[in-house]
């Protein structure tokens, strides 16, 4: 049943065909000045390797340039039953906030700042040349995703301490658009990934005020 899936799949996708990388760059690069935020439902499946665990979440991200230049996100998995939770991003620091628990984490990612940045926000707002000076870029040919023909774009990158972290990256960039609607995040050395497929993506969608997680009252700040 298995090769008759691959089969399937390989002839569904053989007469696609890949855009050329650069294509794809000088569109990033075309986009991103133009690029102030976006809003998207998310899923979200996340490997464990060591425990061979796999979990899949559904949720929701919103991304905002703010005044300073910089990129916030909010991650709300907030109706996720078991694990309930919402993941702020603002500058160089994290907010988790758990409304089930009603308490909050703070995590100052110092020096490992721009590497989470990349890994919430990779792809989203990034000029074609940003890109390639962080990654060896290349083509893992074209596939199918929600319906969309997407080029598979193959990200190594060329900072050995980033490496040392994350082992690859990958995008799928749909015919004719400038962000990802699908990525997968290959960590280093333990094997885990992370997979984040997109869907209803809007575009500079309205967004009022600073994009950021609002605590409720009485939330404290959780014991470790």
């Amino acid at each position: 049943m298995g090769k008759l899936i691959g089969l399937w799949l390989f002839c569904c996708c053989a007469g696609l065909r890949a855009e050329e990388i650069s294509a794809i760059l000088q569109r990033m690069n075309e986009a991103a000045p133009g690029f102030h935020g976006m809003s998207a439902d998310v899923q979200m499946i996340t490997l464990t390797a060591i425990i061979d665990s796999k979990i899949t979440e559904d949720g929701s991200l919103k991304i905002a340039k703010a005044k300073n230049g910089e990129f916030h996100a909010v991650v709300d998995f907030s109706h996720v039953k078991d694990s309930a939770r919402e993941i702020g991003l603002a500058g160089k620091t994290v907010r988790t906030y758990f409304p089930n628990a009603k308490c909050y984490q703070d995590y100052d990612l110092g020096k490992s700042g721009d590497l989470v940045n990349q890994f919430l926000l990779l792809g989203f707002g990034a000029s074609g040349d940003e890109l390639s000076k962080s990654y060896t870029i290349s083509s893992e040919g074209v596939e199918k995703i929600s319906g969309l023909t997407a080029t598979k774009m193959l990200l190594v990158p060329k900072d050995p301490k980033v490496k040392e972290k994350l082992a690859r990256v990958e995008l799928w960039i749909p015919e004719g658009q400038s962000n990802p609607i699908q990525q997968q995040f290959f960590e280093e050395p333990s094997g885990n990934y992370r997979k984040m497929t997109y869907s209803k993506i809007q575009l500079n969608p309205p967004l009022h005020g600073n994009l950021e997680i609002r605590l409720p009252g009485g939330t404290q700040k959780c014991n470790n």
